[in-house]
């Protein structure tokens, strides 16, 4: 336990030591204003850093990129321009039509430059208002009044002159390389929505390759607050061996320790455990979304899914529910509470092989059927930093309905050496219920928790577990193993990492201990 609470400390640091802080964004920005470089300047010196826009840097490279300006180190100040305003009136004197159609740029110096006022302005429109002071505030508008725009935010109504607020357009390109450009209307966690003069343009933002925005007129810096986000990076479909209510993206391909699935539509997947079907026991686990309502500021989805197994061990199902059954009529030896041996290994004093040889010589598999139901709920956090997220779920099989009476080891001479005999008073019906919680804590940084009541868990350490998931205990892939402390209530927390958009780390304190999952979009 020692080692695992050194190793979260050591992750913990690493994430925190390699994300750029705050002061430093505000730094860069300072000073690059100061020193009089454009923000086209400072994006192409951001980029050189393989990323994309200022948040994604880490403390290093942001202090390289403080000391690059601070001495104007390979800063190529006199050859970048103003870029075009994707809505600016096109007959306008200043611009080359035959240039601008090919996405040329023009010099437009700070001291000429006149900022375009936003010329569209509707009730219900949502968003960051950018004013011509320098503010900038959050909210929607909800009434238009003499000229003034009511804008709801946190801090309460605020009554702005439509002739204060600038225009925010935007340029961007979408995965299938459609490119669009118009001013933004309304944006959200999930979409953004253009004007056009063909109409109104929706967008999904996880089919946006790239974007840029304008403020006015000018190219928008691309930094975005760490300290307020619409959601993290991660969002899940299930927290440590628990289903939630939300479905894979459709054409979304998707990897974890133990399984591998699909998403097929917005509401169905499925996913698979390679480990079983590697052992001969093919399996399924479909997930389908029998409701759904989502609002600007939360979601709710219930699911149904079950798993089947067409070919599941004994042996693994003996594993499973190890400590409810006893060795020779003493129900105080319970197997988990006994000293195993596994194939090489002698550090026990019985070879699980011999104590199954029944079981394994007439390989006795079973048809396995595990269904479950879960509701989910997700909302705007009311801090501004991301979501907040629970679900409850219940869970059951019809495992227990294929244990026989007793079981027996025998010796080489056929003679019974010990005898195992299956507590059906005490197990009846298998069942798990339990609750996940999700926070989001940074962009990139997932808080997740779970309890439950499942009358098959058992708590067992970090060397045991890693054992048994890599097949020296047990079959491979798999937890399967017989030893463990029986917790039939119990709890697990820790944090999932956001490494990028595809793939995903993350750490808690009971079994796998570790964890990933890696998306692959548009698969």
């Amino acid at each position: 336990m020692k080692k695992i609470i050194i190793n979260v400390l050591v992750f913990l640091s690493f994430i925190y030591s390699s994300t750029i802080l705050e002061a430093q964004i505000d730094a860069i920005m300072s000073i690059s204003a100061n020193k009089g470089y454009t923000q086209e300047q400072l994006n192409a010196m951001v980029r050189e850093y393989n990323v994309y826009s200022l948040p994604e840097l880490t403390q290093s490279q942001a202090a390289e990129v403080i000391d690059r300006l601070q001495n104007n180190i390979e800063v190529r100040k006199s050859s970048f321009t103003q870029p075009i305003n994707p809505i600016e009136n096109l007959s306008s004197n200043k611009i080359d039509i035959k240039e601008s159609n090919k996405n040329k740029y023009i010099i437009n110096n700070d001291e000429d430059f006149e900022p375009i006022l936003a010329e569209i302005l509707e009730i219900g429109m949502s968003k960051y208002f950018y004013l011509i002071d320098g503010n900038r505030i959050r909210g929607e508008i909800i009434d238009i009044v003499d000229q003034k725009c009511h804008i709801e935010t946190t801090e309460g109504v605020l009554k702005i002159p439509m002739t204060d607020i600038l225009e925010e357009s935007v340029v961007l390109t979408k995965t299938d390389d459609t490119r669009y450009k118009g001013a933004l209307i309304k944006e959200d966690a999930e979409k953004l929505i253009l004007k056009s003069q063909y109409g109104d343009v929706t967008i999904l933002k996880k089919e946006i390759e790239k974007m840029e925005r304008f403020h006015g007129g000018r190219l928008a810096p691309q930094v975005e607050s760490r300290k307020t986000f619409d959601q993290g990076e991660d969002e899940l479909i299930g927290v440590f061996f628990d289903n939630n209510a939300f479905i894979l993206d459709p054409n979304t391909f998707y990897l974890s320790p133990m399984s591998v699935g699909y998403g097929f539509t917005d509401i169905f997947m499925i996913t698979t455990k390679y480990g079983s079907n590697l052992g001969g026991d093919l399996n399924l686990y479909p997930k389908i979304r029998v409701m759904y309502n989502k609002t600007a500021s939360s979601e709710n989805a219930l699911s149904i899914g079950f798993g089947i197994h067409r070919a599941y061990k004994v042996e693994s199902m003996i594993g499973k529910y190890s400590h409810a059954f006893y060795m020779n009529n003493n129900q105080d030896s319970t197997l988990n509470e006994l000293s195993w041996s596994y194939g090489e290994s002698d550090n026990g004093n019985r070879d699980i092989d011999d104590f199954l040889t029944d079981i394994k010589k007439e390989q006795k598999t079973q048809v396995i059927f595990e269904p479950y139901i879960v509701y989910s709920s997700r909302r705007k956090n009311p801090t501004g930093r991301g979501k907040v997220g629970w679900s409850i779920g219940l869970k059951t099989s019809n495992m227990l309905s294929y244990f026989e009476d007793n079981y027996f080891s025998y010796d080489q001479n056929g003679n019974v050496i010990d005898t195992i005999t299956f507590n059906k008073e005490d197990y009846k019906i298998p069942y798990r219920m339990y609750a996940i919680f999700e926070y989001d804590l940074q962009k990139s940084i997932k808080f997740v928790a779970s309890m439950w009541m499942d009358n098959s868990n058992r708590r067992i350490e970090f060397s045991e577990a890693r054992d048994d998931y890599f097949g020296k205990i047990g079959a491979p892939l798999a937890f399967d193993g017989f030893g463990g402390e029986v917790a039939k209530i119990d709890f697990d927390f820790g944090i999932i990492y956001a490494v990028n958009e595809n793939f995903r780390f993350g750490f808690h304190f009971q079994q796998p201990y570790l964890d990933f999952h890696w998306e692959f979009f548009e698969f």
